[in-house]
This record gives C-alpha cells, sequence and structure tokens, in this order.
C-alpha cells in the first residue's frame, strides 16, 4: 500500500514538474521576444479541456502544447532552409506534403506521428466531466484578454516584423501571425527613376554559325565534391575541362530548388517578389511577360521542359507554360514512371529526353531537364560517402549524355548547374557563403564555343547563368542582360553583394516585364 502511494506521488510530481516547466517557458518566451501571440493559439485548446476535471496547471500546460509545437516545427524549417513557418507555407503543404510523404520517409514518419500524438493530445483534453471551477472561468477571461491584444497588436502595427527578409527573424509565433499581413507577391523597386534608362527593345543576337540546341540540366542537390574534399577531381560533371565553370552562388539551401529554376529562367532573384521568394511558381503563375524561353523563341525555338516529378508539384507545369513553355514532360508523360520516383538514375531522365527530342521537327530547341538522383535523405551516419557515391554515377550518365550528343551530330550547346547544396553539409560548412555555393559547368558539343579557347573557371551568380552560356555559344546579349551586366558589373559573382540600392534599381527596369503590384 506504501509503495503505491509512493509511486501515485512520484507520478504526480512529474507530471505537475512537467507542467509548471511547459508554463514557466511559455512566460519567460512572451516576455523575452515580446511575443503575446501564446495566449491566442493557447486559448482554444484550453477552452476545449475546461469543465472536465482536469487539474489547473495540468490544463494551463497541456493548452500551451500547440504553440509550442509550431514553435519547433518554425525552429526546425528555420536551421534546414533559413526560413520560418509562415502563413503562406499553406502553398506547399496544401498540395504537396503526401507527395513528399510518398518518398520521404522523414516525412512519412512526421505526418504519422503527428497524427498519432494529436489523437492522445485530444483524447486527454476531452476526457472526464466535471463542472467548470472557478480557476478555468478566470483562465479563459484571461487568456480572451490577451488573445484580444495580440489581435489588436497584429493589426496596429506594434508587432511589426520584416517579412521581406525572414531568415533574418527569428523562428517565433510574432513571424508566423505578422506573415498573414504581408500582400501578396510584388516587387519591390527603387522610388526613384533609374537613371537614362534605354528602351528595351533589342533581343538575343544569333549565332554568326547558326542556333544550337540548348540543353540546360539542373543537378539536383548537386555540388562539387571537392568543396569537402579537397583534391578530388570529377571526371565529367563540373571537370575542369568544360569551356567555362565554376562556383555558382545560388539563393537557396537545403531545399526550394524552384528558386533556383526560377532565378536561370528569369534572371531575378525570387526574393525580389517578397514573401521570401518560396512560393513563386504558384504565386506569380501569368504574372511574367519575359523569360530566357520568351527570348529564345523570338529566334524560332521550341522551348521544352523535362520533370523528374509530376507538373502538378509546387504548380510547375502551369508556371513554366506561362512563361513561354511550349511542352513540358513528366515521368508519367514520359513513361519513366507513374509520377514519383526519386530513385529515378539520372540515365534514365537523359535517354527519355533524347527519345522524345528525337521525334521532334527540325527546329533548334531548348530544353531544361532535372535531375533527381542526388534528392535526399542522404545516409544519416555517412552522408558525404553517400553523396559521393550518387555523384559518381551521376557524373558518368553526364558523360555518357554528353557523347549521345557528339554522336546525334548536331550542334547543341549544354549547360549544367547544381540547385542548392543537400542538407546536410550544415554539419561540415558553417558559413553562409560557402553553403550557397553550388557548381556550373557549360560545353559546346560539335561547334566551337566563342569564349576564348581553353577551359576557364569563374564565380557568377545563378541570375547571370543563363547569359554567360548563351554568350560562350555565340550569342549576343540582349538589352536586358547587358543592363543587368552594367548594373551588377561589380559583384556578377553575387548579386547579393552590390547591395539593396542595385537591386532595386534593377527591378525597377524589370518592372514592365511584370504583371502584378510593386512596393517601394
Amino acid at each position: 500500500m506504501l509503495k503505491h502511494m509512493q509511486s501515485r506521488v512520484r507520478e504526480f510530481d512529474a507530471r505537475l514538474a512537467f507542467a509548471f516547466v511547459i508554463a514557466a517557458c511559455a512566460v519567460i518566451y512572451s516576455l523575452v521576444f515580446s511575443d503575446p501571440n501564446v495566449a491566442l493559439f493557447a486559448l482554444p485548446f484550453f477552452a476545449l479541456g475546461c469543465g472536465h476535471g482536469k487539474r489547473p496547471l495540468m490544463l494551463l500546460a497541456f493548452s500551451l502544447l500547440p504553440a509550442a509545437a509550431l514553435l519547433l516545427v518554425s525552429y526546425v524549417k528555420f536551421i534546414l532552409v533559413g526560413m520560418p513557418l509562415v502563413i503562406y507555407d499553406h502553398y506547399f503543404l496544401r498540395s504537396n506534403v503526401l507527395m513528399l510523404a510518398y518518398n520521404d520517409w522523414r516525412v512519412a514518419s512526421g505526418l504519422v506521428l503527428l497524427a498519432v500524438l494529436t489523437f492522445f493530445y485530444l483524447r486527454y483534453l476531452l476526457s472526464g466531466k466535471a463542472p467548470f471551477s472557478a480557476f478555468e472561468r478566470n483562465g479563459l477571461v484571461t487568456l480572451g484578454g490577451l488573445a484580444f491584444v495580440s489581435l489588436v497588436s497584429l493589426h496596429t502595427g506594434l508587432q511589426h516584423v520584416d517579412m521581406w527578409e525572414p531568415s533574418a527573424n527569428a523562428p517565433t509565433l510574432r513571424t508566423l501571425m505578422r506573415s498573414s499581413q504581408v500582400s501578396g507577391a510584388s516587387l519591390r523597386i527603387a522610388s526613384t527613376a533609374v537613371a537614362a534608362e534605354p528602351t528595351l527593345d533589342h533581343g538575343f543576337g544569333a549565332p554568326a554559325g547558326g542556333l544550337p540546341d540548348i540543353f540546360m540540366v539542373l543537378q539536383e542537390s548537386t555540388f562539387n565534391p571537392a568543396t569537402l574534399r579537397p583534391g578530388y577531381a570529377p571526371r565529367t560533371l563540373f571537370a575542369k575541362d568544360a569551356s567555362l565553370g565554376g562556383p555558382l552562388r545560388v539563393h537557396t539551401f537545403a531545399g526550394g530548388t524552384w528558386r533556383t529554376e526560377f532565378s536561370v529562367a528569369i534572371q531575378m532573384r525570387p526574393q525580389e517578389f517578397g514573401n521570401d521568394g518560396l512560393y513563386v511558381f504558384h504565386q506569380l503563375e501569368g504574372r511574367i511577360k519575359r523569360s530566357v524561353f520568351t527570348e529564345l523563341k523570338k529566334l524560332g525555338y521550341r522551348t521544352v521542359v523535362f520533370y523528374p516529378v509530376p507538373g502538378s508539384f509546387i504548380n510547375a507545369a502551369a508556371f513554366y507554360h506561362s512563361i513561354g513553355v511550349d511542352e513540358f514532360y513528366d515521368p508519367i508523360s514520359l513513361g519513366v514512371s507513374a509520377g514519383w520516383d526519386w530513385k529515378s538514375p539520372d540515365t534514365t531522365l537523359y535517354d527519355a529526353m533524347l527519345k522524345k527530342v528525337a521525334t521532334m521537327d527540325e527546329r533548334p530547341i531548348v530544353a531544361l531537364m532535372l535531375t533527381i538522383n542526388q534528392h535526399g535523405p542522404h545516409n544519416v551516419e555517412d552522408p558525404f560517402s553517400d553523396y559521393l557515391t550518387r555523384f559518381e554515377d551521376s557524373d558518368a550518365a553526364y558523360g555518357k549524355f554528353l557523347e549521345a550528343l557528339k554522336v546525334r551530330g548536331k550542334p547543341a550547346g549544354v549547360m549544367t548547374f547544381g540547385d542548392h547544396q543537400p542538407e546536410f553539409t550544415s554539419r561540415f560548412l558553417h558559413d553562409d557563403i560557402t553553403r550557397f555555393i553550388a557548381d556550373y559547368d557549360i560545353r559546346c558539343v560539335n561547334f566551337a564555343c566563342a569564349g576564348s579557347p581553353g577551359p576557364h573557371t569563374r564565380q557568377i551568380d545563378v541570375v547571370t547563368l543563363a547569359p554567360v552560356a548563351l554568350e560562350q555559344f555565340g550569342f549576343t546579349l540582349d538589352t536586358f542582360s547587358q543592363r543587368q551586366r552594367a548594373f551588377f558589373e561589380a559583384c556578377a559573382d553575387d548579386v547579393d553583394r552590390c547591395g539593396e540600392t542595385a537591386r532595386l534599381d534593377f527591378n525597377k527596369m524589370f518592372s514592365p516585364f511584370f504583371d502584378g503590384g510593386t512596393s517601394l
């Protein structure tokens, strides 16, 4: 009997201690971060638990758990991709999370765990029956008052958070709530006119030797292994024998491949359109009038995209069609898979693309193809060895692709590039500059590149990648690309280093091509 009573006391003490810690952390967090939103999130769950005979401190602690869970998710997201949880993450969650769960055990496990925890959480809150206590009545009034203060302060600007660059903000409930007040994507521009702005009236000029086919190959989550293993020498992919290649400054890390796709196709950082640029494929469909595809179509090119996942993912097919892509092929339309297979080897996608291209008419083509071989998760215990094995497979596949183009006999300009580093590199690379570096190389197959003879290495920013490649292929630059080079001449390897003034001036020059709002 005594042992049973001692066990119950220890159990009670543990629960009480847990509840006290949760409540104390909530108070400390609210004061330290000046965040009144904890009460707003706790109120509905506190109300659900009332009238069930819960101990006061336990009821309060359990009503705070959803807010704590949101903070944890926001923190994890911030660690992985540099951005806290925001309201407009619904663009991603509403149509893509189940697809990700099908292919990524971490996502699937997280969803299962969330469902189980939610079940037991609600079961606990709703269990029991008892009259409303004085504590519960007073608690509802207090939390209701604090929630009202939270809403008022949100709408009167007292919770201001600069949402243009959410990666600079802590992953707080304040950031999450403030993001609900941010308007839709708009282009930030300079408040004054751009001096001596020329008429944007001439496009890319065709090479003297005729129009080559153009292949742009995005290498998923790929960078040169020499970054982590000095002295490593790739055979073909990012090898030093490319006509031009080197480090590539990108504007995303560990995810958000479409950000790099956007940067290449539009020659603009997605972040320039606000809301951290994470969901531009959803937000900017039909609103952008100029892209690499629209400009090359003026020269008679057939524009094609080959995607390794279904075109519905992050609204890819619809967005690409809206920026001038004639044909969009995903694994289903190519007959490669049923739609989702993140283990598709690069050779499968190269072969499918070349097979489809062989059925097309004689018009020159510009084709963007994405690989998927390096998509995570990588081995947890030894991620780099796993990465290196996959890289060597991709390296060999790229070499065979170049050989196939050579055998094909037609002039082909090839530009291959990494979209971002995989998340595991954060274990080894601790500065933001290095973690935002991928790689690229540019090659001319069955014709001579226009650059000076021999291979060259140069770091460039991803927004300038397309015009740099086109110059290597013999094209003369259009007015837009010339103007871009003039704006960022001093910092072409990283447009972030040019500062906000140069970027906003350049954005103003781009604004005629953007059908949407602008902000100063």
